[in-house]
C-alpha cells in the first residue's frame, strides 16, 4: 500500500510517499533522503526544472525500486520530494545544506508520531548528498535503528570536486561530449572548477556556469557549507548499525570514501559496521557497459540485483 502524505518543515509543506508492507501492523520504517540537485521522491532528477536539466533525463527511480524491496522485507518507507522539487513547496535554487538537514530531521520527528509505523524502529537511508545529510542526523543521537550510506562522501567537498574533475577529463571524448549535451550543469562545474572553488572559498553567493548555449546562475552557499562541515566531523558520533554501500565505478564519489568512513566508525568504537564495495557498479548502483560510460546513460538500466541482495541480507540480520 502507498499513501501520499506530507510533513511541515520551517513552514514549508514537504510532500512524499509512505509505502507500507501488506498484513503487518506498525512495521519498522526507513526514511529515504535524496542526493544533490533537484530530485523527486522516487530518486530521479526533477526534469521539470528545465533551467537545471535542459534535456530530459532518464527516470532513475532508485528510491521507488528500493521502497518495493523494503516493502517485501516487511519495512515501511517514506520518500519525499526535496524542498522546491516535485510537489514540495520551497525554492530549490536557493536551498542550503542546513535547510535540507532540517527537512530530514522534521521528517524523522513526523515519523515518530505516525500511527501506521513502529515509531521506535526508524532507520535512515541516504544517497550521495543524502548520505551526508543522513550521516549528520545519525550523529545527533536521534535514537535511529540504523543508517545506510549509498555512494556518500567522507572528505571535504573540494577534494571530491577535484577528484571528479580529474577523472572526468580522462574519459573518452565521445563520453565527454555526450555528457555536455545531456547534463551541461556538471560539465560546466568540471570546466570551471578552479573558478568555482575560488568563489566558494571567498564566500560569494553566485557563479554563472556555462556558455551561450546553456548557462545558470549557480547558488554557492550550499557548497560552502559542505566545505565547512564535511562528514568526517560527525562520523565518530554515530552509534547505530551502519551499512556502507559503494560501487567501484562510481564517477561521482570514489569508493575509497566508504573505506575511510568504515575506518573512522570502527576507530570511534562502532563495531556494528558492514561495508560492501560492488565491482562494476556506478553511483546509482547500475552495472556499466564500459568503465567510461556516463551515469546518465546507465540510469536507464535496472538496479543491480547484487545490491538488493546485500540490503535484504543485512536488514534480515540486524
Amino acid at each position: 500500500m502507498e499513501k501520499d502524505l506530507y510533513f511541515i518543515s520551517k513552514n514549508t509543506k514537504i510532500q512524499g510517499t509512505l509505502t507500507l508492507p501488506d498484513d503487518i501492523a506498525q512495521p519498522p520504517v526507513c526514511l529515504f533522503i535524496g542526493g544533490s540537485f533537484p530530485q523527486t521522491r522516487d530518486g530521479s532528477l526533477d526534469n521539470s526544472k528545465r533551467d537545471w536539466f535542459p534535456v530530459t533525463l532518464p527516470e532513475r527511480n532508485l528510491f521507488k525500486d528500493e521502497a518495493k524491496l523494503f516493502q517485501e522485507l516487511g519495512y515501511a518507507t517514506f520518500r519525499y520530494d526535496k524542498r522546491g522539487c516535485g510537489k514540495s513547496e520551497g525554492n530549490c535554487d536557493t536551498v542550503d545544506l542546513f535547510n535540507l538537514v532540517d527537512d530530514a530531521r522534521e521528517a524523522i520527528q513526523w515519523l515518530k508520531q505516525l500511527p501506521e509505523v513502529d515509531n521506535s524502529k526508524i532507520g535512515i537511508l541516504g544517497q550521495s548528498e543524502g548520505a551526508v545529510i543522513a550521516l549528520m542526523l545519525a550523529a545527533e543521537d536521534l535514537d535511529l535503528a540504523f543508517y545506510i550510506w549509498q555512494g556518500g562522501v567522507f572528505n571535504n567537498l573540494k577534494t571530491i570536486l577535484y577528484w571528479q574533475r580529474d577523472n572526468f577529463w580522462k574519459l573518452e571524448q565521445e563520453t565527454i561530449n555526450n555528457f555536455k549535451n545531456t547534463f551541461p550543469l556538471m560539465y560546466w562545474v568540471y570546466a570551471q572548477v578552479d573558478e568555482l572553488c575560488d568563489k566558494i572559498e571567498q564566500g560569494e553567493t553566485y557563479l554563472k556556469l556555462g556558455d551561450e548555449a546553456w548557462s545558470k546562475e549557480f547558488y554557492l552557499p550550499l557548497w560552502k557549507q559542505h566545505y565547512d562541515y564535511p562528514p568526517s566531523k560527525y562520523i565518530d558520533k554515530i552509534n547505530c548499525p551502519v551499512l556502507l554501500l559503494h560501487g567501484t565505478l562510481d564517477h561521482n564519489t570514489p569508493y575509497t570514501e566508504a573505506l575511510l568512513a568504515e575506518e573512522a566508525l570502527k576507530k570511534a568504537g562502532n563495531h556494528q559496521v558492514t561495508t560492501h564495495i560492488f565491482q562494476g557498479l556506478d553511483h546509482s548502483f547500475r552495472r556499466l557497459g564500459t568503465p567510461d560510460e556516463d551515469f546518465v546513460t546507465a540510469m536507464q538500466r535496472p538496479l543491480d540485483p547484487e545490491i538488493t541482495e546485500v540490503i535484504k541480507q543485512w536488514l534480515t540480520n540486524i
